[in-house]
């Protein structure tokens, strides 16, 4: 699988680094994984519109943070590159509970099409949502992307370290894009927690704070990068 490319590493409130949102350019399709605030203005300025004509979505959950952009993004794809966006559907009453959201933000779902996990493939890998643990207020999904025998997976924001711990000894696991925050909150990994199953599979994100970017860095990680 492709390494994942980010228009943003930062938590809810790390300004500096851009909310966090990631994608995968496969040819004629963009896979975009959340869009935050200003996720389509990033997209254009790094090209990854440039030739394509798919477009998919998978939401890890609805904060504000990871949702915040998807308005603007939805009406640029139609109005702009005439390219009705799909939206991964991971739960019973997902398809309500974004209609819903996109009635608030006054966008019509005729704009937006809603596809089964079952039916994406990306870069040759099947997409699948696995529900974790961050607020008890949302439903709130890691991704596992599986080609072949290989897997990625992408844990958005989610306080499941022992999750995280066994995959990094799965030997079919070749990569984990990893939060981190300063403290767990009940919500998030503590970068503490992180040091001790520090691993060349973790790729970390999701930054509560620049100086934790900085200090994941020093201490070897590997990060993803802006």
């Amino acid at each position: 699988m492709k390494d994942l490319e980010f228009v943003g590493i930062g938590g809810a409130y790390a300004l500096e680094l851009g909310g966090n949102c990631a994608y995968i350019k496969d040819n004629e399709h963009l896979f975009l994984i959340d869009c935050c605030e200003d996720a389509t203005k990033k997209l254009k300025h790094k090209g990854a519109f440039d030739g394509v004509n798919k477009i998919t979505i998978a939401i890890t959950h609805t904060h504000a943070d990871h949702v915040a952009g998807i308005g603007t993004f939805v009406w640029y794809a139609n109005f702009m590159l005439n390219i009705k966006p799909s939206i991964i559907i991971n739960y019973d009453g997902f398809t309500k509970h974004i209609s819903d959201l996109f009635k608030l933000l006054g966008i019509d779902e005729k704009y937006v099409d809603f596809v089964n996990q079952k039916d994406v493939i990306i870069d040759g890998c099947k997409v699948e949502m696995l529900p974790t643990k961050h607020t008890k207020r949302l439903k709130c999904f890691g991704i596992m992307f599986t080609k072949n025998n290989a897997k990625y997976y992408y844990t958005g924001d989610t306080s499941d370290i022992d999750f995280v711990a066994q995959l990094t000894k799965d030997t079919s696991v070749k990569k984990i894009y990893c939060e981190a925050s300063r403290e767990s909150y009940d919500v998030h990994i503590d970068y503490k927690q992180l040091k001790q199953i520090k691993c060349d599979k973790l790729v970390l994100m999701h930054f509560e704070t620049e100086q934790l970017y900085e200090q994941a860095k020093k201490d070897g990680f590997n990060t993803a990068k802006l």
